[in-house]
């Protein structure tokens, strides 16, 4: 079993009315204090107006620093360290949410160091020990009130992380009142991050009995009150107060352990988007989870089941408060981002291990631009109906296949469409016209998006194959993958070039939804591609009806999933041609 390293000397005073009840802590500690607090939240949440009476009721003398934004910097941990040393203040009051505590911490440091530059707290040189610091939490994630670590933003925008153990408070207040007036923006973000420090540390390799303890108590409690959030239920005083409790038990867990990937990739995010830090950390949490489940990481599964959901519905749920939709990076910008991302410590606590290249496969996969083809197979054929094996023969749509035409064309009319593109056949530019005709854009035909070419198949009916090419016939059902049509194309064949056909289309029109119709064969194999790897899976891909649709999002690296899968709803049972046929069943 592994062993558990616990440190932990800050005095926790939680409870209602904590500051008021424990006004003589202050006392011992000298009798000139700064506060050090955000722009509002302080004041907001009557945090600042309790800590000020206790301090006049012991007689402490004290004064305001409200400089702190989010994402504190060192630069203002400066001028309010200068403050500090001008007032004779012999401690440090830090309220707020987690860039206020980060502060404090950095401005104690400062304070009792005169002449120190902030870069220096980033290096080991020594220096005299910090001032006393207290810290008042007003918001439910940071876990900073029980941590000696201080998160600041350096002069060139970098968010960079600081620690050592007189960082640690004396003591520090844990009143869930404080937590009330926060928006629900605000209470999900930090939610979000007060989870992740629970899930990264869990999920850590070097995550022991005690650790694991606390993150099995407050990781329930967190995922029910965010899924909450993201099924719209109104935020209660319970609600908080539920959440800072647990959030300070995730804080526990992150002063013992650390945090994983999510974290240093989220300062990316936040750095570069101003995503809120919660957020940004969160985006990340769905793809440790992933690669802990296929590394088979002790908690892994252990985390789904303590929770109650399944992969799927976590992701949804994170991804959908994270909210970080509108970032899009492109390949340039992605690979901009290595030096950044080298050589980050926090790698060690990811099972299995962790580098730069895994980070940036992971910007790209989320953040990477999007071209999106909307793939559709034309619409039924008068060869369809007719059980004729079409290929190469340029035949048009049938009676039935302008119905399924006028129910497609339906069904994307409010789609945003950049482009339209076709294979050269007939049928296939009839169906890109229908879809066309809300759309008023130029189509554009691929020689490569064109049908198998059946060679001596072309134009035969299917009734018919088995008796002329006996041998192929079995093999178009049995082994499609080796399938080679006399004086025609082999399926190998047709399965290279649909690729290349759908990476000029995906090429041309970087960044942009295109809609693309091909052929019924062509596209199988096209999928193939997508979910299996290898043509040799042929026979375990399925048939898209006519006009069904599949959704493809490609990165910039050609790196490709499937959004949506030979969906066919806007069709009617009567519309659909396979319900009307069997061959594809065999």
């Amino acid at each position: 079993m592994l062993e558990d390293q616990f440190y932990l000397p800050v005095r926790l005073l939680g409870g209602r009315d904590a500051v008021c009840r424990n006004a003589q802590r202050f006392a011992p500690l000298g009798k000139r204090c700064l506060l050090v607090t955000g722009r509002s939240s302080a004041v907001k949440s009557g945090a600042q107006a309790d800590v000020t009476a206790a301090l006049d009721a012991v007689g402490i003398a004290w004064r305001v620093f409200d400089g702190i934004g989010e994402n504190p910097l060192l630069s203002d941990c400066e001028q309010a360290a200068r403050m500090c040393a001008e007032f004779g203040a012999e401690f440090v009051v830090g309220i707020g949410g987690g860039s206020p505590m980060d502060a404090a911490k950095a401005v104690a440091v400062l304070a009792a160091n005169p002449g120190m530059e902030g870069e220096a707290l980033y290096t080991s040189t020594p220096r005299n020990r910090a001032l006393p610091i207290v810290l008042v939490g007003t918001t439910s994630g940071t876990g900073s009130e029980v941590s000696a670590v201080s998160v600041l933003t350096d002069r060139t925008g970098r968010k960079r992380s600081c620690k050592g153990d007189d960082l640690y408070a004396v003591f520090a207040f844990g009143d869930p009142k404080y937590t009330f007036t926060m928006s629900r923006a605000e209470t999900i973000s930090t939610g979000l991050d007060a989870f992740c420090h629970a899930m990264e540390g869990y999920l850590s390799p070097h995550c022991g009995a005690m650790s694991a303890a606390l993150a099995e108590s407050c990781l329930p409690v967190l995922w029910e009150r965010l899924l909450a959030l993201y099924e719209g239920e109104e935020l209660t005083e319970e609600s908080h107060e539920a959440l800072y409790t647990a959030s300070l038990q995730a804080g526990f867990v992150l002063n013992a352990l650390g945090t994983a990937y999510p974290h240093p990739l989220g300062y990316v995010l936040t750095e570069r988007f101003h995503i809120p830090h919660g957020r940004a950390c969160a985006v990340f949490a769905p793809s440790l989870l992933d690669l802990s489940l296929e590394r088979k990481a002790e908690h892994a599964e252990k985390l789904l089941r303590l929770l109650g959901i399944s992969r799927e519905k976590f992701e949804e749920v994170f991804l959908a408060l994270a909210d970080c939709s509108g970032v899009s990076m492109t390949e340039e910008e992605i690979l901009g981002l290595r030096e950044r991302l080298t050589g980050v410590k926090n790698y060690a606590n990811v099972f299995g291990g962790f580098d730069e290249t895994q980070a940036l496969a992971v910007f790209r996969r989320l953040f990477g631009r999007k071209t999106r083809v909307i793939l559709i197979r034309h619409s039924e054929s008068v060869g369809n109906d007719q059980l004729i094996f079409q290929g190469r023969i340029d035949c048009g749509v049938s009676e039935n296949g302008k119905k399924q035409l006028d129910l497609l064309s339906l069904r994307l009319r409010n789609t945003k469409l950049d482009a339209m593109v076709s294979s050269p056949l007939l049928r296939a530019r009839q169906t890109a016209e229908a879809v066309n005709r809300f759309h008023h854009l130029p189509v554009e035909t691929y020689e490569d998006l064109i049908e198998i070419d059946g060679g001596d198949y072309n134009g035969t009916r299917w009734d018919e194959l088995p008796v002329r090419f006996p041998e192929q016939n079995e093999r178009w059902y049995r082994d499609p993958a080796n399938f080679e049509a006399p004086h025609g194309e082999t399926m190998r064949q047709v399965y290279e070039r649909i690729w290349r056909g759908i990476l000029s289309v995906v090429h041309d029109h970087r960044g942009q939804t295109v809609c693309v119709v091909s052929h019924g064969c062509a596209i199988r194999n096209l999928i193939c591609r997508l979910l299996h790897g290898s043509i040799d899976h042929l026979n375990e891909t399925p048939w898209s009806d006519n006009t069904g649709i599949s959704v493809l999002e490609f990165t910039d690296d050609d790196q490709a999933r499937i959004v949506l899968l030979n969906d066919a709803s806007h069709l009617t049972p009567e519309t659909s041609t396979l319900a009307k046929q069997d061959w594809w069943r065999k």
